[in-house]
């Protein structure tokens, strides 16, 4: 049997562009590194065998000379919610600009899972990390605090980040949305969420709407919220659910547009009126929100904002400036449309 190849053989090496263009292996890599002490006629040469060759800079090797990868690491739960893509497409931005760049994991919501990642990027060794969401396990809190690298946590807002966090406050965010449709008049209001146990954000928003509840006298009912996995069917199914239960409900809080979005899309097969029939707030103000018919109440976080201030923080604090305040409220806007 024929050993197998290690990753290195065959790979295009700095001493083979260096001897293509007869040049030292210092020069190629002042050429890559620091090209204002090579004159351009040399790096063009330089650039024109790297490219003819193939050759790949090894950043491992480069990064434990400098101690630095120029790359941030981020988790979030999923790349399936539009909602998480706008931040981190912010941050990748901001970072790219600046010659950084992002290595992207999914946890989903398992805070074994998230732990599991932060093992494995920090292996890695990057310059920084974005994390959504402040909630983790004592081993991953642990391996964080340890690693002597900027953190920007959002998703929530907490008065003891591990480093800094940059987010609104879902509690708010809800109680707001709940107290807006008592205003309107409504006053049997369910409420549907993914599970909480697993969902740090949507316990948060089942607080606020229980606490926008309990502050204009409506007494709580268990019977009227329900918890599902994410997706459109499911908001479809939570709805149909809530009104075999009580058909007395006449406005429900989906605590995602998601949810929401498959709440309408069922009351329209059914031919069923909005906000006639039931009125439906969401929370997130995705696209589809505007474009739905009628369109969708709902709660409008700035997620491309907290993106590039997350991503401005880190970058701050790599380059050796302060960062002032850790805690930064983006704040939330409730958007009134014609589905509640």
């Amino acid at each position: 049997m024929r050993p197998a190849k290690s990753r290195t053989e065959g790979l295009t090496r700095m001493e083979d562009v260096a001897r293509r263009v007869g040049v030292s292996i210092v020069t190629v890599s002042r050429a890559l590194h620091q090209p204002e002490k090579v004159s351009e006629k040399t790096r063009r040469c330089i650039l024109r065998a790297i490219a003819e060759t193939g050759y790949v800079q090894n950043l491992v090797a480069g990064s434990l000379a400098s101690n630095r990868t120029r790359v941030i690491a981020a988790i979030v739960p999923t790349l399936s919610n539009l909602a998480y893509g706008e931040s981190v497409h912010a941050v990748a931005e901001v970072l790219r600009k600046n010659d950084y760049h992002l290595l992207l994991g999914t946890a989903g919501f398992s805070v074994a899972e998230e732990e599991s990642l932060v093992t494995t990027f920090l292996g890695r060794r990057p310059d920084g990390m974005f994390l959504h969401g402040c909630r983790h396990t004592p081993g991953a809190k642990r391996l964080l605090q340890h690693a002597g690298i900027p953190i920007v946590e959002t998703g929530d807002l907490t008065n003891r980040p591990l480093d800094m966090v940059v987010s609104y406050s879902n509690f708010e965010a809800a109680k707001a949305m709940t107290a807006c449709l008592l205003a309107r008049g409504y006053r049997r209001i369910a409420f549907v969420s993914a599970p909480t146990r697993e969902n740090e954000r949507h316990f948060h928003r089942w607080r606020g709407y229980r606490a926008a509840l309990r502050k204009h006298g409506i007494a709580y009912n268990p019977a009227r919220v329900v918890e599902r996995p994410f997706g459109f069917h499911h908001g479809a199914e939570a709805l149909l659910a809530l009104l075999d239960r009580d058909p007395t409900i006449d406005a429900v809080f989906f605590a995602s547009d998601v949810f929401a979005v498959g709440a309408q899309l069922e009351c329209l097969r059914r031919a069923w009126p909005i906000p006639e029939k039931v009125a439906i707030a969401g929370f997130g103000d995705q696209e589809i929100a505007r474009e739905l018919v009628p369109s969708l109440t709902t709660v409008r976080i700035p997620r491309e904002e907290i993106g590039r201030l997350a991503g401005q923080m880190l970058l701050d604090r790599l380059q050796g400036r302060p960062v002032k305040p850790k805690v930064v409220d983006v704040g939330f806007q409730i958007i009134e449309r014609s589905s509640a």
